[in-house]
């Protein structure tokens, strides 16, 4: 009989560690993310739940992830604070502007380090584009109702 345990034990011990590593697997996706990845995965929940209903916010945020803006068109009404979010693992801009070049007096031209933020206030009616200066693919095109 004590040759069985002896056997069994190792085993026993194995399979308690696999069904314990399953166990932190249920755990809520913020408790087993570093907080900067938490942050990012709930604001891209919140990039996507505000753009349909965007008019009935006054805080929207833009993701920024694969050196592009998440998402590349947005509707809002005038007021709304747009919070721009680099889930990048490198510097960007939001710049008034398309494809990488600013307008003359920009209402923003900010840099973003990696998991950095930045928040715009659009107040004025209107159609405004925002790219990133160091990488001219990235652009968003914000409407601005009144």
């Amino acid at each position: 009989m004590t040759r069985l345990r002896t056997a069994l034990l190792p085993g026993f011990l194995v399979g308690s560690v696999i069904l314990a590593g399953c166990g932190s697997q249920s755990a809520s996706p913020s408790a087993t993310q570093p907080a900067a990845t938490a942050s990012a995965a709930a604001s891209e929940s919140a990039a996507s739940a505000s753009q349909p209903a965007a008019s009935e916010t006054a805080d929207v945020r833009v993701r920024i992830r694969n050196s592009s803006y998440d998402p590349t068109e947005l509707t809002i009404p005038a007021g709304t604070e747009v919070t721009f979010l680099n889930a990048d693992g490198f510097t960007h801009t939001v710049t008034e502007g398309t494809d990488g070049q600013p307008v003359g007096d920009p209402i923003v031209d900010e840099e973003i380090d990696q998991n950095g933020s930045v928040s715009v206030t659009f107040d004025e009616p209107g159609t405004y584009n925002i790219t990133c200066k160091i990488h001219s693919s990235m652009n968003i095109t914000i409407t601005v109702e009144g």
